[in-house]
């Protein structure tokens, strides 16, 4: 059966779980909207065992009535369950250990996840409209376990199954081969919930959808434990730039999304973050921006206000080019000939030296003004 192809975010679930990050009612409304807004398809919102305020607050994410699935998450146990339904969630995912490592941390066995499985389901199918299993530390599991894993949740009626790469121990071929045998095994919809512990979570959250994955789960910015988890902007990206696969979604909110997480989270975003990073859109190079200046494609595979960035001006430093020098120029409304760029050009270069940096707009307008009433320039 083939199903269509959408992102889970938990940012508020699992990106929260980011040591030091915690989101306030208002930031995880705001953040909630803002996600609906993007099209995204489901969001997890929480852990309900964690206590009333908790369950409060996803109430309060329900109540708004966002045009999306709201799911909550849990361990394998009728507590959980009961906290879950007392969100008004749509649905409930339960985590089962799925390696050997981990089954013997939690002093558990494959019978045991096997039975839990069952038991909890017929629960979940009274209790939820929609119902989803985890595989915890699938990446490190056997492969026959997760076929009989997959094959099981299924017989009881679970809607998905979710292979998590728990410690982010993957790459794209193992990711691939490790879906290519659960995806031959069943018809139930695969998540993939990838982990960035090696950098490698989009990459193999890519992997995973041309494997045969339904889905996937991420967060804003990568946001999570550890290093983080798959970014929800760099994976939407990804898919739309280098797959046939396309998700339907609001790019140009993304950011405004971005900001909005990083300011709620405290984690500023790296000035050349992949696709909403203030200066992933930012040239210098002389032969680069010479390009750009004929045609954007020419060194970027996506544009700033595909993202809802403003496309910045060609930084002015050591590496320009003339055409670089005669375009800010323009910008500022002051003429400047080819000839007198690359005059120029030497005097850029050793202030940028000097400084260490990229020149300001101003520091390029005042160098700029100087050499011009230097060569008896007039200008208007």
């Amino acid at each position: 059966m083939k199903h269509a192809r959408y992102l889970i975010d938990t940012t508020l679930r699992d990106g929260e779980q980011a040591a030091g990050v915690v989101f306030t009612l208002n930031e995880k409304l705001a953040i909630s909207r803002q996600l609906a807004d993007t099209g995204i398809a489901e969001l997890e919102v929480g852990i309900p065992a964690m206590g009333e305020t908790e369950i409060a607050h996803i109430q309060a994410i329900v109540g708004q009535r966002l045009p999306c699935r709201i799911t909550t998450w849990g361990r394998a146990s009728h507590e959980d369950m009961e906290a879950a339904a007392m969100t008004g969630a749509d649905g409930f995912h339960f985590s089962l250990p799925a390696s050997e490592l981990h089954m013997r941390i939690w002093k558990k066995d494959a019978d045991w996840a096997l039975s839990t499985l069952t038991d909890l389901a017929s629960e979940a199918k009274r209790t939820f409209k929609y119902f989803s299993v985890g595989a915890q530390d699938a990446s490190r599991a056997d492969p026959a376990f997760l076929v009989d894993f997959a094959q099981a949740a299924e017989a009881v009626g679970a809607k998905r199954i979710r292979l998590a790469d728990t410690v982010g121990c993957l790459n794209p071929q193992s990711t691939m081969a490790m879906l290519q045998t659960v995806r031959a095994a069943t018809r139930i919809e695969i998540e993939f919930h990838g982990h960035n512990d090696l950098g490698m979570a989009v990459g193999n959250t890519v992997a995973a959808f041309l494997a045969g994955a339904d889905c996937a789960s991420v967060t804003v910015n990568g946001l999570g434990e550890r290093a983080g988890n798959a970014a929800l902007e760099v994976v939407a990206a990804a898919l739309r730039h280098t797959t046939d696969i396309e998700l339907d979604m609001h790019f140009a909110q993304f950011a405004n999304l971005s900001d909005l997480v990083s300011k709620a989270s405290g984690r500023r975003l790296a000035w050349d973050k992949p696709v909403t990073g203030q200066g992933c859109f930012q040239h210098e190079s002389g032969i680069h921006c010479r390009g750009l200046s004929e045609d954007r494609a020419s060194y970027e595979t996506i544009s700033a206000e595909d993202v809802g960035r403003t496309r910045s001006a060609f930084v002015i430093g050591r590496h320009s080019g003339s055409a670089a020098l005669v375009n800010a120029a323009s910008e500022l409304g002051i003429p400047l000939t080819r000839s007198m760029a690359q005059e120029l050009l030497p005097q850029i270069r050793r202030e940028s030296e000097r400084l260490g940096r990229g020149l300001s707009s101003e520091e390029f307008q005042s160098t700029l003004e100087a050499y011009l009433l230097n060569h008896n320039e007039v200008w208007s």
